[in-house]
């Protein structure tokens, strides 16, 4: 298995090791230091053994994680960083200790890699941690480093370009996501977020590459925008689905059979998914997962109060493609269905569509109001 992917907030690394993963790999030591420009940081972690290893950022409350196979580490490490605040240790019993470093503002990992075994007979996985440009504000009078927060939001409006997604009557879906998604952003953005689109016009994009733009822009949440098309017309009203490796119900897994088959519309060859086996990558994925269970409870609750109607079910699971980032939580969003005359009217018009737009954008608000208290 090779597979790392690197962006500027979050890294997820997999090495696998020549070693057999029968020999414990134990943490001797956790040594950090600050470079010259006082904006990064060096953790150099000393082992017993070349193991694999998962690397991940959580931007609310900043905290690196690393998720180590090993079976021993020291409980205290003398710390000495101007951006670390402290580390905890959370060993599975499994195989797998965690390792949670505290940190006093956002970064993003700029190096991460293995170093030949030193005199001791120790392997150094080292990683540098840098504070982000964007972010910074210094202090003249202590240099005391501040950190502004914007919570970063990427939009996705469904399909597009040669692919319209749902069709019925003279709506097509590509349109209506796309519309949509522009007037959300507007809404998010004069409440002070920063958010991304992952198309801008009538154009294609591909599953894989929407999820790598979100990821390219550091994104703490993932929003893909859709609309429906069922054989039964009176089925309508909105409903959210989060990721599982089993459907909910039948009609969702059809849902996300359909969704998922839109890059071989152009050409592209179904992926590989390595991402589902690992042991490392299931621990972060849990924290991932439960995050996006959340935010679909508050979209859910939102709804309701708001008045709009939505499915009996409206939150369900299925193995959307588009929403297997490991580390970005993410949720695919039904607004109606385009089969549904009144849904497909209602959806056509911007005055009425500003209604599940509305309470879209109350339920981001609140979930960053519970991502903070984490």
């Amino acid at each position: 298995m090779k597979y790392i992917c690197k962006y500027l907030l979050s890294l997820l690394a997999f090495i696998i090791l020549n070693n057999s993963y029968s020999k414990q790999n134990i943490i001797q030591n956790i040594r950090t230091s600050d470079k010259p420009d006082k904006l990064t940081t060096r953790i150099v972690l000393d082992l017993t053994h070349k193991t694999a290893y998962s690397v991940f950022i959580l931007d609310n409350k900043p905290r690196l994680v690393i998720d180590l196979e090993a079976t021993e580490s020291r409980k205290s490490f003398d710390l000495k960083s101007k951006l670390i605040e402290k580390i905890r240790i959370n060993n599975n019993g499994k195989g797998v200790i965690r390792l949670v470093f505290d940190l006093k503002g956002r970064v993003f990992i700029d190096k991460n890699f293995y170093l030949k075994k030193d005199e001791n007979n120790l392997f150094r996985l080292v990683l540098d941690i840098k504070l982000s440009n964007k972010l910074i504000k210094q202090s003249s009078k202590n240099n005391n480093i501040k950190i502004k927060k914007t919570f970063i939001i990427t939009l996705d409006p469904g399909h597009g370009g040669l692919d319209p997604g749902a069709v019925r009557y003279s709506y097509r879906e590509k349109d209506i996501t796309l519309l949509a998604a522009k007037e959300l952003k507007g809404l998010l953005e004069k409440k002070g977020y920063k958010v991304f689109l992952t198309r801008n016009k009538d154009e294609f994009v591909s599953l894989r590459k929407r999820r790598n733009i979100a990821k390219n822009n550091s994104s703490d949440l993932f929003i893909s925008i859709h609309v429906d098309s069922v054989k039964k017309k009176s089925t309508r009203g909105t409903s959210i689905y989060t990721l599982s490796d089993k459907a909910s119900d039948k009609v969702t897994a059809m849902l996300a059979e359909r969704e998922n088959k839109v890059d071989l519309i152009a050409g592209i060859d179904k992926e590989v998914d390595n991402e589902v086996f690992s042991i490392l990558l299931d621990l972060q994925r849990r924290d991932t997962k439960n995050a996006s269970a959340s935010f679909a409870e508050i979209y859910v609750n939102k709804v309701r109060k708001n008045g709009y109607r939505s499915l009996r079910r409206p939150h369900r699971q299925a193995g959307f493609a588009v929403l297997k980032s490991p580390d970005i939580p993410s949720v695919l969003v039904e607004l109606g269905f385009l089969s549904n005359p009144k849904d497909a009217k209602y959806l056509s018009n911007k005055k009425s569509r500003a209604r599940v737009l509305k309470a879209l954008s109350e339920a981001i608000v609140d979930y960053v109001k519970t991502r903070s208290k984490i």
